[in-house]
């Protein structure tokens, strides 16, 4: 059997997947807040619980929202408790077995490329659009990425400066790395709710902006329309650069139907002339796609794309 573990910052999730990635059971815990010990802890009697339950030594996976540094250490700061940690070291050492870890948007892809939205690509990208800005690529079924671990960090590239003229009091966002006016800031859960109070709302959530700008109210139109151009300016630019065969979409926006008709008006604006921008798609496995990843991860090994 495989375990996929999906660290977020405020809820892990475990799920058990047969030797066809065949679901066959999931549990959803808070994330321990403060204390690694807890968490190390809490992972391991998942495991050695599903062990039991089904009389097996799973391989285990896990998926998390940051890097690995050449030390093994978790950077990740959206989960204090394991940030500056050795997670994957520390519970291949309770478990007495290996231990696989990847940033969580290469395990939503590797989740889509295996029978997914990504099927089949030869080159394959995703950005998954949360409370911030995953990104992914994969070459011939093989995870892009370099000795430090930081690559396809697509949500930290700067917008497109024809979007200043545009929108020419589009304020350039301060961004969490350092930087200022990063694809991130405006993009993501986050940077939707700071457009949103921009224009003159109100602090909403990013479902309360969309519902509000369904129903026809000016101001969330006043904010969808440049949170709409920054993400087809943001896509059209990757597409550019590294010509994927299809991007896939995670997050809380990824199964809106109504945002691939949007995008599929705006992207042309951004591309080189005569060039067909790729098929931007929503994701198959959509809220699972983190943890069946995760369990790839492990899996791997025996898959015909690895």
């Amino acid at each position: 059997m495989f375990y996929g573990v999906d660290i977020g910052g405020s809820k892990i999730a475990f799920a058990v997947f047969d030797a066809q990635g065949v679901e066959r059971e999931r549990l959803v815990l808070q994330t321990p807040t403060t204390r690694y010990s807890a968490f190390v802890q809490m992972l391991g009697e998942l495991v050695t619980a599903a062990d039991g339950r089904w009389q097996t030594a799973g391989h285990v996976g896990i998926g998390f929202p940051g890097v690995l540094d050449s030390n093994g250490l978790m950077l990740a700061p959206n989960v204090p408790a394991i940030h500056g940690h050795d997670l994957k070291g520390d519970l291949q050492h309770r478990l007495a077995r290996p231990v696989y870890a990847d940033n969580d948007a290469n395990c939503f892809l590797l989740s889509e490329y295996h029978q997914g939205a990504a099927a089949g690509a030869e080159l394959a990208l995703a950005l998954t659009l949360g409370t911030g800005v995953g990104g992914a690529l994969l070459h011939r079924g093989q995870l892009v990425n370099s000795g430090r671990g930081g690559s396809a960090e697509f949500g930290h590239g700067g917008v497109n400066a024809s979007l200043l003229a545009r929108y020419p009091g589009l304020p350039l966002f301060p961004c969490g790395c350092g930087l200022h006016g990063c694809l991130e800031t405006y993009v993501s859960g986050t940077g939707l709710s700071r457009l949103y109070r921009h224009v003159g709302g109100e602090p909403l959530s990013g479902p309360a902006i969309i519902g509000a700008w369904q129903r026809g109210e000016q101001v969330a139109n006043d904010c969808l329309s440049p949170y709409l151009d920054i993400l087809a300016a943001g896509l059209g630019s990757l597409m550019t650069q590294l010509d994927p065969d299809v991007v896939v979409l995670g997050g809380g926006l990824s199964e809106q139907a109504w945002l691939y008709r949007e995008l599929s008006c705006r992207l042309p604006e951004y591309l080189m002339n005569n060039v067909e921008p790729a098929p931007v798609r929503p994701p198959v496995f959509g809220g699972s796609g983190g943890v069946r990843g995760a369990a790839l991860l492990a899996m791997r090994a025996a898959l015909p794309f690895s």
